[in-house]
């Protein structure tokens, strides 16, 4: 089994759009405590099952084409030269903002780096975000802050003593990032982003989350109801920080600990008139859990 763990983005900025069609971003990413499977066999010919509290979503969007694709490029990269029965339980909403299917991908690479020694382990990471410019960042599941379109990555060293709780909403609303990025506007100052590489204290935490997302406000006028779910973390005393991830729907909430942002979850799903909405608390990606993901071994 492989775990494949949501990412969020404490903030994000849109700096310019390329010709490509891509954008050039700039964004804090951290990985939390939760996670889709995969099973990996080997078999005569690909076949990709998909199950999970979010797999009729993903059938219904052909889901399976991402896998399929990353099965391919391992393949071109010489990775691996066999076939494989994969089994994807997803457990991570879709179209969310919070890296699923990009985290599938990575992880699939994550496995196959792990199996045989390569020795161009970057170029092959870095070719990775012709999947998506995600993925990169995601096959190293570390927090970090990516530049570029995906490819540039530092790494941010965060003090193991942080024990901060985290609260995901989505209101069950799926936003194609396509859409999102199409209708973001550029604006006329200079975007500008401090790296924060080193997290000593709580509050150096919470300066990666002060800089904002340049694409919640046309998320915004999509779904409207992301307004409401942003509204109610900032009511809360005990809530920090808050924002959109990625592209949206999806919003989350930052709290000194994993207790507070429980209690925030219960109080939240107690109100009948947001009872379909999708809510989730825990805390940043453990050491224990990361040790699971294959750390990418150096040759």
């Amino acid at each position: 089994m492989i775990l494949s763990p949501a990412k969020i983005n404490l903030s994000l900025k849109v700096k310019t759009r390329l010709k490509s069609g891509y954008h050039l971003l700039s964004s804090h990413i951290i990985f939390l405590d939760l996670f889709d499977k995969i099973y990996i066999k080997k078999s005569s010919k690909d076949t990709i099952k998909i199950i999970g509290p979010f797999d009729n979503l993903l059938n219904s969007k052909k889901g399976d084409n991402l896998i399929t694709k990353t099965l391919e490029f391992c393949r071109n990269v010489e990775l691996t030269n066999s076939k494989f029965n994969i089994t994807l339980e997803k457990n991570i909403p879709v179209s969310a903002g919070l890296g699923g299917g990009s985290s599938n991908s990575a992880s699939i690479i994550r496995y196959f780096l792990n199996s045989k020694k390569i020795c161009d382990v970057e170029k092959i990471i870095n070719d990775s975000k012709s999947l998506g410019a995600d993925v990169p960042s995601c096959i190293h599941s570390k927090p970090i802050f990516m530049e570029g379109i995906g490819e540039k990555i530092s790494f941010v060293d965060i003090n193991k003593n942080i024990d901060i709780g985290i609260v995901l909403i989505n209101p069950y609303i799926e936003l194609s990032t396509k859409k999102v990025f199409s209708r973001w506007l550029p604006d006329n100052k200079i975007a500008t982003e401090k790296k924060i590489l080193k997290v000593s204290v709580l509050q150096d935490f919470l300066k990666m989350s002060n800089i904002g997302n340049d694409l919640e406000k046309p998320a915004i006028k999509m779904i409207p109801e992301i307004n409401m779910i942003l509204d109610s973390f900032k009511n809360s005393n005990d809530c920090l920080k808050f924002g959109m991830s990625g592209s949206g729907p999806t919003c989350y909430g930052i709290f000194s600990n994993k207790k507070f942002a429980l209690k925030f979850k219960n109080n939240f799903l107690l109100k009948k008139k947001i009872k379909v909405f999708w809510v989730w608390a825990g805390g940043v990606l453990s050491k224990s859990k990361r040790d699971l993901i294959l750390p990418i071994k150096s040759n």
